[in-house]
Parts: C-alpha cells; structure tokens; sequence
C-alpha cells in the first residue's frame, strides 16, 4: 500500500520472479538502499517490507512444505511470523516515557577548544564551530538534563565534520570514555571514513566498521548459538570481544536492527543516526532497534526533517528526547491536524495554526539545530533554476500514446492493458512517457537510433543541445534519471553525440570500500578527470552521502514524487566546497490543449 494511502498494488510473485525479487532485495540491503524498483510494481519497494515479507514467504512454503502451514495462525501472526526483540515504551497511543529536565540554553561564558587531534591545516567555518559548541552543551548536560538533539542544517553545510569534532573533543575530555554507534547509509558510512582521514591526525579516533565484510568476522557462527535462543527468535549475535579498543563504530540500520541484542549490551556514549530520515517511521523494525540501545546521549542528523509530514518530526524527536512531543495519538490532534490544514481554511483555522507552529518551535528550539545556506554559507555561489527547458512542447508519438494509455484505461480500468494495472500504473506510466516515448509495458533497448529518440523526446533534444553548450564551458553535469533502461539510453545518447562514456551509478554499483569500482571511487575518477564530462545517477540511491562539487549544472531528467529527495540530489552539487554557479534543470513536456 502506498505511504500515506492509496490504492493497494498488486505484486504477483511465481517460483521465477520470487527467486528474482528475493535477489533484488539482498542487493537492495547490501547496496544500503532504502527502496528499489522491480519490474511489474509501478513505484520503488521498500526494502525494509520486502526484507519481511521474503522471510514470511520462505516460512510459510517451508511450512507447506512440511504439511503444517496454518494460515489462521499465519494471519494472527503466531509463531511462524513472530520476531523476537527488546522491548521498547512506543509512546504512541499513550505517553509510555518522558523526561526533560532544567535549561538547556548555552551559557555565554561556555567556549570549548577545539580538539588537539585536528589537523593544523584544517579550519571549521563558524557556523560549524558554533555547532560544535551546541552539541557539546547538550552533552555536558546528558543525560540528567536532556537525552540528545537534532541536528538539522541544510545538506552541505558540514554535519559530518561537526559530529567527528564533537567526538573528539569528547574522547580527549576523558580518554575512557564509552564507545560513539555512528549508524548510517553504506554510502554515507565511506564519507564518514574519508572524513575521519582527512580532518583528523592518524589514530587520534579509534574506528571500527561492522559492516559488509568486516562484519562477518564478528558474529557468532549460528550453530554456536544456543537452541533456545535460536528457538526464541535470536540467530545473530556479536562475539564478546567484537569491539576490542575501538570508540567510533561505524554500522548501517540493517546491522541495527539485525543485531540489537549484541549492540544494545554495549553502554555508549552517544547514538548518531545519520540520514535520519531512516527512522521516521515509529513502526518501523530500524527505528525501534535505534531507541532500544543504551546511549547516554542521542543524536539524530538530517538535512531534511520533515519529508512527509510532522509526524517525521515527532519521530525523530522521540529518538532524541523520549516523550518531549506527547505520545503520536496526542501529537496528531494538537499539533499536525491543525497545522497541515489545507490552505483555503477559515482565518479561524489559519490562527489556530500558527500558534500551534509557534508553540511547536518554542518547545524543540533547544534541542533542534537548523541553519540554511542562505543564512550562513555567504561566500556560497548562487544556484539558478533554468527556466527555459520548462515548457517543452509534447512530441507527436508521445501524445498518441498518451492518449491511447488514457482511452484504453477509461474502457478496461480493472485491466488497464499492457504494463498499466491501476491508477496509480496508468499516472507512473503517464509520468514516464513524458521521459521515454514508448508504449505501454515497453522497455528502452538498443535498437533505436539516436535521431529516432532525438525526433520524439524533446526532453532528449532539448538536453543534447544544453550539454553541447555546456561542452563549450568545459563544465562537468549530473543527469539525474530513477529508471535503469532509460539511464542506458541516455549513456547510449550523450556517447553516440559527444564521444564519452558517462559512468552510471545506481543501486547496482557496489558501495563496499574493498570494491575496486565503488561509488567514492567512481565519483572521485569523473570529478578529477578535466574538462567536460557527465555523470547519470539514481536520485535514490545517490541522493544522500555523496558530494560531487566538480559539477555545478544539475538536470532532473526524471522526477522523484517527494521534492525533498529531489533537494537532497541537488544538494550533491550545491554545497560547501562549490566554487560556481550551479545551473538547475527541470526539464518538462507540455501541452497546452490537454
């Protein structure tokens, strides 16, 4: 079912798709996404359901298999679908757990050094040090005053060099100081790594990673574990001595949640959920795994808040201070309804609001870190949004299908015809022609020329065009493009015309730091090569961790259905470090009669 309602998708899966979804959700999990596109589901699969969903589906056929499969039980949830966990207060219905106590304001006087194992060389700008100074408030004050915060600066204003410089100056506070959980998106995690080797003298920050390979050599052989706990619903766990002499941890919300047991046996210092948009949902396995462990203070860090609505909100806080918000049921009348509400409201309604919006402020501000770009990057470059590619007229071939899709569904809505299910297909496959003029249940391939694709896709012609202009700057491009066939086209395109190989980065390209060809390594290769060049990327398996200020003109050939994700893909680009201009494109077809 879609997030936030709608019509539920129907998923048919056979002895062969199974295999290939089950394949498709392993890469998913080890590439660190948090969803991924299958072919016959008209919008990404989070992997997160699809992990479930995997192991309900092998317990149930190893259970028909053995002529014991009871489906009451099965809808129930009984013991065949029962995962054993931690238990956690939701505060959800009602307000299980609270707690804040005393001021939280910064005191004039307080100014903490900066830690000595920075690198000479290396200079944090004052809005960074400013945050710095804020978390270590906070930290001095955990956790008999406060549990954590949120630290929400734009994307590309240096989160990741705030939290290491707060650690540090933790550790060289008290050199025995419990261990820092540092969890994160596999790509996100690289960055982290870098950035502890390039702002930090060697050895001064104790790091460990569990993840990918380095993981499999710290848990406990599942025929080493005890048959109860196996029986119980415990198959993986850690080995006593997995931590050794470390203080930074780095790992992914997936070892979270798979071993919350052995981490939540670990006293840390502090939590840091990176991308933190990975545990807004309060139902979710990851978010109840990254509550239940033992911190003394919390950090959630995200350049985007609030993707959905403000329940993400009261998630996250509900991570960093417990019970600040109320309990969701409460938060939802008092503060999401009346501020969500639609915008012709009587100005009853709009007051109401406001004050709930002010209210609202006033009671995170301590906890809650939020600057933008505009207001503290000032030697930043503008960033322009090109207007001219936003109204490109809709090619003959592209309207015939568009009204064949229509005409067909409107006839058979329970059919649709070919690649089209429902509603929701019939508006993804609409959303695609606009990109990719084909019909219905077809797929980009090789044989097309590239005049054929020039002559029916104006969004092709007008960019072929703007990245010739773009060549004569000898200025670097991302391509942004979700849909796998339709990256391949535009590598086939922009070679035939300019004589380059754009490298394609998506959920396939490996993250692992072992991986010769991983993303950073990629990345780095196209930002270092000079002159012109074009890089296509997956906005969702690129849109976060990554920076790639070598380019500065960004072209959403296709477009994500949540905005924030298209900011956070932008935001690749625009960010500190970037020494021009950044061109934005949002290339759109048109037709005024229609």
């Amino acid at each position: 079912t879609p997030e936030g309602g709608g019509e539920t998708v129907a998923l048919i899966l056979g002895d062969e798709t199974l295999a290939d979804f089950k394949k498709a959700v392993v890469n998913a999990e080890k590439d660190g996404q948090r969803e991924f596109d299958f072919p016959g589901c008209p919008k990404p699969v989070p992997t997160e359901w699809a992990m479930g969903m995997v192991v309900t589906l092998g317990m149930a056929i190893e259970d028909v298999g053995k002529g014991t499969f009871d489906p009451e039980k099965a809808r129930a949830g009984g013991p065949a679908a029962e995962r054993k966990g931690l238990v956690v207060k939701p505060n959800v219905d009602s307000l299980d757990y609270s707690e804040r106590r005393g001021v939280l304001d910064i005191p004039a006087s307080f100014a903490p050094p900066l830690p000595r194992s920075l690198k000479p060389e290396i200079e944090l700008k004052d809005h960074q040090r400013e945050g710095v100074r804020w978390l270590l408030n906070l930290w001095r004050l955990s956790p008999a005053e406060c549990r954590g915060g949120l630290l929400a600066d734009d994307m590309g204003l240096g989160k990741t060099i705030q939290l290491l410089t707060f650690i540090a100056s933790a550790i060289e506070e008290d050199p025995n100081v419990a261990p820092f959980l540092v969890v994160a998106p596999v790509s996100l995690l690289e960055n982290w790594r870098e950035e502890i080797g390039k702002f930090f003298k060697e050895g001064s920050l104790p790091l460990l990673t569990l993840y990918g390979p380095d993981l499999a050599g710290k848990r406990v052989p599942k025929d080493a574990i005890e048959k109860e706990l196996v029986a119980a619903g415990v198959g993986r766990l850690l080995r006593r001595d997995w931590l050794g002499g470390a203080k930074i941890v780095l790992t992914t919300y997936e070892t979270l949640r798979d071993m919350e047991f052995s981490l939540a046996m670990t006293r840390w210092s502090a939590i840091v959920c990176d991308e933190a948009q990975k545990i807004k949902n309060p139902n979710a396995l990851v978010t109840r795994s990254a509550k239940k462990q033992n911190a003394r203070f919390r950090i959630a860090c995200t350049g985007t808040p609030v993707e959905n609505t403000l329940t993400d909100l009261w998630c996250l806080f509900d991570f960093a201070q417990p019970g600040l918000l109320g309990a969701l049921k409460d938060f939802g009348s008092k503060y999401r309804k009346p501020i969500e509400v639609e915008k012709d409201q009587d100005e009853h309604s709009k007051a109401e609001g406001k004050a709930r919006v002010d209210e609202l402020r006033e009671l995170i501000a301590p906890q809650l870190l939020r600057r933008t770009k505009a207001e503290v990057a000032k030697d930043l470059p503008r960033k322009i949004e090109v207007a001219e590619c936003r109204s490109l007229p809709i090619s003959e071939r592209q309207r015939a299908h568009y009204a064949d899709a229509i005409g067909v569904f409107r006839r058979k809505p329970k059919e649709g015809g070919p690649g089209i299910q429902n509603h929701l297909g019939l508006l993804q496959y609409l959303r695609r022609l606009c990109s990719d003029p084909k019909p219905p249940g077809a797929v980009s391939t090789d044989s097309t020329t590239l005049r054929e694709i020039i002559a029916h896709s104006p969004k092709m012609a007008w960019m072929l065009r703007r990245l010739e202009e773009i060549r004569g700057l000898g200025e670097k491009v991302i391509v942004f493009c979700e849909f796998r066939d339709l990256q391949r086209t535009l590598k086939r395109a922009i070679s035939d015309r300019f004589g380059l190989h754009p490298d394609i980065i998506n959920g396939d390209t490996s993250a692992a730091a072992s991986n010769s060809a991983n993303r950073q390594r990629r990345i780095k290769a196209f930002q270092e090569r000079p002159g012109f060049g074009v890089i296509i990327l997956s906005p969702l398996a690129v849109g976060f961790g990554v920076n790639i200020q070598a380019a500065n003109h960004v072209v959403h050939f296709t477009r994500t259905w949540n905005p924030a994700k298209e900011d956070q893909a932008t935001d690749r680009a625009y960010r500190i470090g970037q020494t021009r201009d950044v061109f934005v494109y949002y290339p759109v077809v048109t037709a005024n009669d229609f």
